[in-house]
Formats: structure tokens, C-alpha cells, sequence
């Protein structure tokens, strides 16, 4: 069965996108618009992984990877963002997500990312 991964971004064509590339490599996504979303699917449906937007309106990525990891410490969260600072590679350590990825990233970096998090090997054999 397929691992599910939970999609978090208010720009819904990043959050499309992302999900529509992890579907054709055999996972199954789900897809917030929003952290209040994410948190309730984070709780409800258990995902494998989460990847989050850090800058959102509702609240952070940084709140969605504390949340989840107090809530569901077996749950990795990757971040991603357009703003490239060394703060930002502190404060994703601080929230205890397992990494990001700068915006715009290659389908292929996605892809990659995904299946080291997961521990499956990057051509694709587990």
C-alpha cells in the first residue's frame, strides 16, 4: 500500500503541483490549503510525511512541524520555502523538521527527498 503524504501550502497550484508529481510516483496525497487543515488531517489521517509551506496567513510551517512533532513525533515534516537565510536553516532545526526545500525545487529534488525521508531508495527499489 502506498505511503500518504500530506501536502501543506496556501498557494494551492504549489500544493497541486507537488501532489500531482508524489501521485504519478505511486504515493497518495493528501492536500491543505492551510495549517488548521494540516493539523486536523496530521491528527486524523496519520501521514507518512508532511511537506509545508513555512510562510502561510493562517499560522507557520514552524508551528506545523512543533504540532506535529509534540502531537505525532513519528511523522517527519519537510518545509519548503522561496527565502534562502541561514535564520531559516536554524529555525527549521529549532522545529525539529527533518529538512526543506527551496522554492522553486525540480520534481525530481521532491521526488528524491521524499524517498530518502521515507528510506526507500532514490531509482525507485525499496
Amino acid at each position: 500500500m502506498p505511503e500518504t503524504i500530506l501536502i501543506v501550502d496556501d498557494e494551492r497550484e504549489m500544493a497541486d503541483t507537488c501532489a500531482r508529481v508524489l501521485r504519478a510516483n505511486g504515493f497518495n496525497c493528501l492536500v491543505a490549503y492551510g495549517s488548521a487543515k494540516a493539523l486536523a488531517l496530521i491528527d486524523s489521517e496519520r501521514p507518512a510525511l508532511v511537506i509545508s509551506d513555512i510562510t502561510m496567513p493562517d499560522s507557520d510551517g514552524f508551528e506545523v512541524a512543533r504540532r506535529a512533532g509534540k502531537n505525532s513525533p513519528k511523522i517527519p515534516v519537510v518545509l519548503m520555502t522561496a527565502y534562502h537565510t541561514p535564520e531559516i536553516t536554524r529555525n527549521v532545526e529549532q522545529a525539529g523538521a527533518a529538512g526543506y526545500l527551496r522554492k522553486p525545487f525540480p520534481n525530481a529534488e521532491l521526488i528524491a527527498t521524499v524517498k530518502m525521508i521515507l528510506g526507500q531508495h532514490v531509482d525507485g527499489k525499496a
